[in-house]
């Protein structure tokens, strides 16, 4: 991080200031003032320029005391710079001002290479990874507060900066990491999968013992299933055997009847024939008489149809005769013809009418028909009379052999007495334990499917749960995370120890060029850091003696200079070896030093690589001077007003 140019409005002393480094070549760049004028303010600036402050002390310190009073708000620091050769532009102003509160809220913009713009907390995280704020002290330096970075307590504080410095903070992180995800992911993850595991054992006993209580219920279930089959079959066989006990009976006895109802009914035909015989038994002894009276009949009949012949032909005639006697023709049945004479058939004398002999011949016939359908008997009533005996006979015995079945088989079909009631009372006695099975097995369906249920309920939970091999897993992904720590902390250690041997030797070597005063050679020949490079007091920092021994800092603590050109030795030999980089901005350089030393110090700020911006004041200047002249790049001057603002003069070279 090289500055180019910086841009003060409103800050502190500074109304309107702009710095431009670029305008030498030198690296040494001088800002100089009188103690009060405002160096320590540019030294503010910049730090505020890259770091921002409070609201309070943006209003109350940072805010130009003439801008407040006048109420102009405006107040911006703006720095360019650049990193790897490529241009940075970055502007810090306040864009809130609020009197009432106190407070001015900052607001933050950086482009980079004229393209890429951020913006508040991503811009600041841009210039923390160029140079994180931890750091800013090693780079800021102050003469005056130098000397307390080589403190024994602040030795022990630094030596995490110094690890950033050194860039083993990625290291540090992901050593940091891997023990965060053990503390916070793994170990908790491994509590809860043996916890886990505890509770899946429970399950799966729980699981067990639903297994076997199913197992056990449908044991049962079969068993009544198998009961069910064989009640069924053998309710099927009893109504089977009842069934054909009402048939054969219902057929026996329906036999019987059938044979009484035949026998009855011959009998009733042998009676019909027995009053047939005898009402036709007279018929028989009168046979001959009633031949002679039918063919007498029949002789009357006969001569009565053919008198009723004559009569109607006489009759015809006389119908004839009138007609004759009216004067009508009785062929064509004209009236013109003459009259005849009555003429009279009979001699006059008076015959029966036709009618009447009709009535006559019909009776006769009827009486004839009569006689003729009086017939002879075709049995004798004896011979009836022992057919009729014989059936009674036979009723007798068909209804006897009824009885006999019936008495045997307990009953008529219909009653609820003897074999069929103890079929029926069998057939009751299965359906009631089918139904009591039924209801067994409905029962035990519903268990085993609320004990199925409770089962895969406990299935689900258990594939929840982690296992031996989550744990296992786990232990292993801890060990492995143990391993990349242990790993890692060999790699920092030893690039640790790597690196603190170089800092040691070029600190070293820093001291002893600026350590150039008669007394400080004469009683320090260097110095060195204490402990190991893996305790934590390996960046305290000690003096060595001429004689080889070593002084600790806190022991009968050296003097100002002495302690300022020890923390100047340790600061830049551990800067020869930051991956970080920036203008070193350095205040109250001569500090405490003496002219000696104080020109030992400029000269070796000539052999620096990077810029440094030295603020001094005309005493510091005039004892670095000779060291530096040679080597000074652009040099203003601070000029302060009577109203405490200032400016700066760039010195013509």
């Amino acid at each position: 991080m090289k500055f180019e140019r910086v841009k003060v409005r409103n800050f502190r002393p500074y109304r309107d200031l702009e710095v431009d480094f670029t305008l030498s070549d030198g690296q040494i760049h001088i800002i100089e003032g009188p103690q009060g004028a405002g160096k320590t303010s540019f030294h503010k600036a910049i730090q505020w320029g890259l770091y921002g402050d409070s609201e309070y002390d943006n209003f109350r310190q940072n805010w130009n005391a003439t801008a407040r009073e006048e109420d102009e708000r405006e107040l911006f620091v703006e720095i360019k710079f650049t990193e790897d050769n490529i241009d940075h532009l970055l502007r810090r102003e306040i864009s809130t001002f609020n009197p009432d509160l106190e407070r001015a809220y900052e607001d933050l913009k950086l482009v980079i290479d004229g393209e890429n713009r951020y913006e508040g907390e991503r811009a600041q995280d841009e210039i923390n990874e160029l140079l994180p704020e931890q750091l800013k002290d090693f780079f800021f330096l102050d003469g005056e507060r130098i000397r307390k970075l080589i403190d024994d307590e602040t030795g022990r504080k630094v030596k995490e900066d110094i690890e950033t410095i050194l860039k083993h903070q990625a290291i540090i992180h992901a050593k940091e990491d891997l023990e965060y995800v053990i503390d916070n992911k793994y170990d908790p993850e491994l509590e809860r999968a043996r916890e886990e595991k505890s509770e899946r054992e429970e399950l799966n006993q729980e699981y067990k013992k639903i297994r076997d209580e199913i197992t056990e219920l449908e044991k049962e279930r079969d068993e009544l299933r198998d009961e069910r089959g064989n009640k069924k079959r053998t309710l099927e066989e009893t109504r089977e055997e009842l069934e054909k006990y009402d048939d054969e009976l219902a057929q026996q006895l329906q036999s019987r009847e059938d044979n009484i109802a035949q026998q009855k009914a011959n009998k009733a035909s042998e009676l019909d024939e027995l009053r047939d015989a005898w009402t036709q038994l007279p018929y028989a002894i009168l046979e001959d008489t009633i031949d002679d009276i039918v063919d007498d009949l029949q002789e009357r009949a006969d001569d009565l149809t053919e008198l009723r012949s004559s009569v109607h032909k006489q009759e015809i005639v006389q119908e004839l005769q009138q007609e004759a006697l009216d004067g009508r023709c009785p062929i064509c049945g004209e009236e013109h013809v003459d009259a005849v004479p009555e003429v009279h058939a009979n001699g006059g004398e008076d015959v029966e009418s036709e009618d009447s002999l009709t009535d006559q011949i019909h009776s006769l016939r009827q009486r004839i028909n009569t006689l003729n359908s009086a017939t002879s008997p075709k049995r004798i009533p004896g011979g009836v009379m022992g057919e009729i005996q014989r059936l009674r006979n036979e009723i007798r015995k068909e209804e006897s052999k009824r009885q006999e079945l019936m008495e045997e088989f307990g009953g008529r079909p219909t009653d609820a007495e003897g074999q069929k009631q103890r079929y029926k009372e069998n057939i009751n006695r299965l359906e009631s334990r089918l139904s009591d099975i039924q209801d067994g097995l409905d029962d035990k369906a519903e268990k085993i499917q609320e004990l199925q249920s409770e089962r895969s309920r406990i299935q689900r939970e258990k594939q929840k749960k982690s296992g031996q091999k989550t744990i296992d897993d786990t232990i292993e992904k801890i060990e492995a995370a143990e391993r990349a720590i242990d790993h890692l902390d060999g790699i920092r250690e030893a690039h640790i120890e790597q690196k603190r041997e170089a800092i040691k030797l070029k600190m070293d070597e820093v001291f002893n060029q600026v350590s150039q005063s008669e007394f400080i050679k004469g009683r320090y020949k260097g110095i060195d850091f204490a402990g190991d490079a893996e305790d934590d007091d390996s960046f305290v920092l000690e003096l060595v003696k001429n004689n080889g021994s070593k002084k600790a800092m806190n022991d009968h603590p050296p003097s100002a200079g002495e302690t300022q050109l020890t923390a100047l030795s340790f600061i830049f030999g551990l800067n020869e070896y930051a991956k970080y980089s920036t203008t070193i901005v350095f205040d109250t350089v001569a500090g405490r030093l003496d002219l000696d030393n104080s020109r030992a110090q400029g000269q070796f700020f000539t052999t620096l690589e990077e810029p440094i911006v030295l603020l001094v004041t005309d005493a510091e200047l005039q004892q670095l001077e000779e060291s530096i002249k040679n080597h000074i790049g652009v040099h203003y001057v601070i000029k302060p007003d009577k109203n405490m603002d200032s400016t700066m003069e760039l010195v013509d070279q």
